[in-house]
């Protein structure tokens, strides 16, 4: 990571290093090396929301904001934590994806979409969907790859929540129980 201005031809730099954990931070000493030694570079200029993706293009999946695990190693044998939400990658909002052909009219704007009700009525859909809600909210898992299992989808949850609840807030709806099925 660059930290520092050019100077004469150079820059001070934060290398990534590898923990016994297997994932990597950045380091705390700073190093100074040419600018021609630099093989790729994505600036952020000062909107850390690009990161995950400027990490993402170098190779790395983002954990949090100074833990990183290269994305090789993320497909091997070690488990890793899924990482807070705000490092996942997003997809673009551009309206250029909205307008794209090939999807058909798959990505919809937010604000077209209807927020979130529990389902209602007295089929086998409904029951077997509520009871799968419940049995997963009594869920323990029974060792670390459950438990990190469930941890992701309590976040994925916990994000779909928070959109819906400012698309109810915008069209002055209550809120939801998103994890407390009716039926």
């Amino acid at each position: 990571m660059i930290v520092g201005p050019a100077i004469d031809g150079s820059v001070e730099v934060q290398m990534l290093e590898k923990g016994r954990d297997h994932m990597y931070r950045i380091g705390s000493d700073c190093h100074h090396i040419g600018i021609d030694c630099i093989v790729e570079h994505h600036a952020l200029n000062g909107d850390d929301d690009k990161a995950p993706r400027a990490f993402d293009e170098l190779g790395f999946r983002m954990i949090d904001g100074g833990t990183f695990v290269k994305h090789s190693d993320d497909e091997g044998r070690t488990l890793f934590p899924v990482g807070e939400g705000q490092f996942d990658l997003m997809s673009s909002d551009d309206e250029e994806d909205l307008a794209d052909p090939t999807l058909g009219g798959f990505i919809v704007n937010d604000e077209e979409c209807e927020p979130f009700t529990h389902a209602t009525g007295d089929s086998d859909f409904v029951r077997e969907t509520h009871d799968a809600v419940r049995a997963f909210n009594d869920w323990v898992p029974k060792d670390e790859q459950e438990a990190q299992a469930r941890s992701f989808m309590i976040r994925q949850e916990a994000r779909a929540a928070r959109l819906d609840d400012e698309a109810r807030f915008a069209r002055n709806m209550p809120g939801a129980n998103y994890s407390q099925p009716g039926i």
